[in-house]
């Protein structure tokens, strides 16, 4: 019997080039974000999940053209949403249709006090990142009641370099810095005390099928 192909290739961080990081920054900050203007699936699931915590304040790291955000206005017209991405482009046209947005990176959650926001939230953003760890660490410190991650677990850490194409079934490359983390590893290593709640949010796209939802909550935190 031959031995079963996995459908997708992952490369573990032992392989990661010094410079992975700034790379992964550079291609993000460019991406033509078109496919972002519209609102998609995903934005009404993760906006409902947010919508029942109740929260004052949301903040999105990595919200691209704004549409989540948007859409949790929508739905939580009391609540106070706000944004940051590497996207300039991407902000900047989220920025005319009024919302509250602005480019920045990882830094802006270090400048931040405890506390700051009562939700911050990710979709698929960590899995960009080759050392998500302390933007998690940085999330959970500045978020009051919840902290969101609507990201892809392959089953496997590190980058993935090759997937299977569901269209044309065929191993193809994948797109430029993409990474698979196990947050719940990660959620238990930096965050023990918080509750985690995960909802499999799959997808029709090539890697859309391994989306999950995280939702951490911590047991007690006024």
């Amino acid at each position: 019997m031959s031995e079963q192909t996995k459908d997708f290739d992952i490369e573990g961080n032992d392989r990661f080039e010094n410079d992975e990081a700034v790379k992964a920054k550079l291609h993000w900050s460019s991406v033509n974000f078109e496919y972002y203007k519209k609102k998609r699936p995903w934005s009404d699931f993760i906006a409902d999940k947010i919508v029942q915590l109740e929260p004052k304040t949301v903040f999105e790291f990595g919200c691209n053209a704004g549409k989540n955000l948007a859409v949790i206005s929508e739905k939580s017209p009391r609540s106070f949403v706000s944004g940051v991405d590497i996207n300039e482009a991407a902000v900047s046209w989220g920025r005319e249709q009024g919302l509250n947005l602005a480019v920045a990176d990882e830094r802006v959650l270090d400048a931040m006090p405890d506390n700051t926001f009562d939700v911050i939230f990710t979709v698929s953003v960590l899995d960009h990142l080759p050392h998500p760890e302390e933007v998690f660490r940085s999330m959970i410190r500045t978020a009051k009641c919840g902290v969101l991650l609507l990201e892809p677990w392959l089953g496997e850490e590190g980058k993935v370099v090759r997937n299977l194409n569901l269209a044309e079934n065929k191993m193809v490359d994948t797109t430029p810095f993409s990474y698979s983390w196990d947050y719940a590893r990660i959620g238990k290593a930096i965050a023990p005390d918080w509750n985690l709640d995960i909802e499999p949010f799959p997808m029709s796209s090539n890697l859309g099928r391994f989306y999950k939802l995280y939702c951490f909550t911590p047991n007690c935190r006024t």
